[in-house]
């Protein structure tokens, strides 16, 4: 049977005020639903005490399902790439409060031993990628490609492997000639032995880490307290180190939907350059 609804459950002795339900933290499944739901754990612990309100961490099946479940607003907090977010922001009014930093970037690797040393030589070669809707392990990559006169949908044998967990252990294996991921994922203590295997032929500019957003009809108060909650995650509090770790990342900091709103401008001007060049 495919579990298509994971959820872990934190509540805290004030929870019963806002119902059994309490609040739930809808994260994007970038990864297999059981590890989003690990990564992000600690998360929801953290805000349940913050909030005094029971928060469940809960993501889905496949991308497309998890969208569905946003634009229905079946979730209270999100956790999205800011591709998705523009989306959830439009047809549903979330509202940005929060974001991971610093940026990451995306790249594409190949064994230290390869032939392969520029991405132009991907031409005919097999390329294994997250998911055709990433922006961090497909988009960005497939972009870069195009600018160097490689076009992904008719040169390159693209492989969709659902994480870039995968998509490193599909190079390392020899399974695909190269990989689009985000090179953040490389900085996993689970990679950390055969991180000399990898060569990296392509690294994007920055890019900024998943935004968290709230429904827009949730009481301001609330609001509040969840960004303060998040961005009061630090490596300088022994006991917030492990959360920052785990996601890769080194703190979050404040973010409003207007700042979203300048980068959804920059994209959009990127992508009518990209459309002028074809």
């Amino acid at each position: 049977m495919i579990l298509l609804y994971l959820c872990i459950s934190f509540a805290p002795s004030g929870a019963a005020a806002h119902g059994d339900e309490g609040l739930k933290l809808g994260v994007i499944p970038y990864t297999s639903p059981r590890t989003v739901v690990k990564l992000y754990a600690p998360v929801a612990s953290l805000l349940s005490k913050a909030l005094d309100v029971n928060v469940r961490v809960v993501t889905a099946a496949s991308f497309d399902q998890y969208m569905q479940r946003v634009f229905d607003r079946q979730y209270d907090i999100i956790v999205l790439g800011s591709t998705f977010y523009f989306k959830a922001h439009d047809r549903a009014d979330y509202q940005a409060v929060a974001r991971g930093y610093p940026s990451f970037r995306a790249g594409i690797i190949v064994l230290q031993d390869s032939a392969i040393s520029s991405i132009e030589q991907l031409q005919g070669k097999s390329m294994a990628a997250v998911n055709i809707k990433d922006r961090g392990g497909y988009k960005l990559q497939k972009m870069a490609l195009l600018k160097r006169g490689v076009d992904v949908d008719e040169d390159v044998d693209v492989f969709f492997s659902g994480s870039n967990d995968s998509v490193i252990y599909a190079v390392l294996s020899g399974q695909n000639d190269a990989g689009a991921i985000r090179l953040d994922a490389l900085q996993k203590p689970v990679f950390s032995q055969v991180r000399k295997k990898i060569k990296i032929i392509y690294t994007s500019p920055e890019n900024p880490q998943f935004p968290f957003a709230v429904r827009q009809d949730m009481d301001p108060a609330m609001v509040v307290k969840i960004a303060s909650a998040l961005t009061s995650i630090s490596m300088k509090k022994p006991e917030t180190v492990d959360i920052l770790n785990s996601l890769n990342i080194h703190g979050f900091e404040q973010v409003s939907s207007d700042q979203l709103e300048e980068l959804r401008l920059v994209r959009e001007e990127q992508a009518k350059k990209m459309g002028s060049t074809r």
